[in-house]
């Protein structure tokens, strides 16, 4: 399972956050059994960070954010990370219809150890995340429809489509960090080379769009939201130019 964390940060944080949260927060994590995946700048959102961990399941989450917030890392650095953060409660607890490893390609954060923390290089691309909510009781059948009509399509239409998730409804065992468990929500990643790949590549594709097929539509209570992101350089989420391997 994942989690997609959403923060508001102090005006003009981001970068010392980013940077911050690089150097630190990675593989500190990772020794408590939590997988930073990807961290990103939001796209015309400057006070924004959003980041993506991932767990084995529900006992390993548990134990990694007890072990991790209770510990002595976090606890000497909490008030320096605390005091660029204004919001942190926006965070998705999802749970993955397909291959965590096809998210990052296979990566580590070995791979990515050499690049500088909070750096923004051109070449990570840009990645999209869609929220499709269906109408009450059409979950199933929208993301039926998605893997075996949508998806396809996409992905020949040149949409890197990295992975797509829905909500882990199982209790939240760790009150200490709310989050939202969506029961209508469908989610989807997606990469593109830059900005204007990635706006020539979506330009029908809208709910409304003609590359949007209408029973997709019948399905859907709303309008697809998008939020767009650049990845960091040390982020294993990012666009992988899968078509030139």
């Amino acid at each position: 399972m994942i989690e997609l964390r959403n923060y508001r940060l102090r005006e003009g944080a981001t970068r010392e956050f980013v940077r911050y949260f690089e150097e630190h927060f990675l593989f500190s994590q990772r020794a408590e059994g939590m997988h930073p995946l990807g961290q990103f700048e939001v796209v015309d959102e400057p006070d924004r960070f959003v980041w993506i961990r991932g767990f084995a399941d529900m006992e390993t989450r548990l134990r990694g954010l007890s072990r991790f917030y209770d510990g002595p890392f976090w606890q000497a650095r909490r008030s320096e990370a605390n005091a660029m953060m204004l919001e942190h409660h926006n965070v998705h607890l999802l749970r993955p219809l397909g291959s965590i490893t096809a998210l990052t390609g296979g990566l580590t954060l070995e791979n990515r150890a050499s690049e500088p923390p909070g750096a923004l290089p051109s070449h990570t691309g840009l990645v999209t995340i869609d929220f499709y909510r269906a109408k009450p009781a059409a979950l199933g059948r929208l993301v039926a429809l998605f893997e075996q009509r949508v998806r396809p399509v996409l992905v020949a239409q040149g949409h890197e489509v990295l992975g797509h998730f829905v909500a882990e409804l199982t209790p939240n065992d760790y009150p200490r960090l709310p989050v939202i468990q969506d029961p209508t929500l469908l989610l989807v990643l997606s990469a593109y080379r830059d900005r204007e790949h990635c706006a020539l590549t979506r330009r029908d594709w809208s709910t409304s769009g003609p590359g949007m097929p209408a029973a997709l539509s019948a399905l859907l209570a709303g309008d697809v939201a998008t939020i767009h992101l650049r990845p960091t350089a040390r982020s294993l989420i990012r666009y992988q130019d899968t078509g030139s391997r």
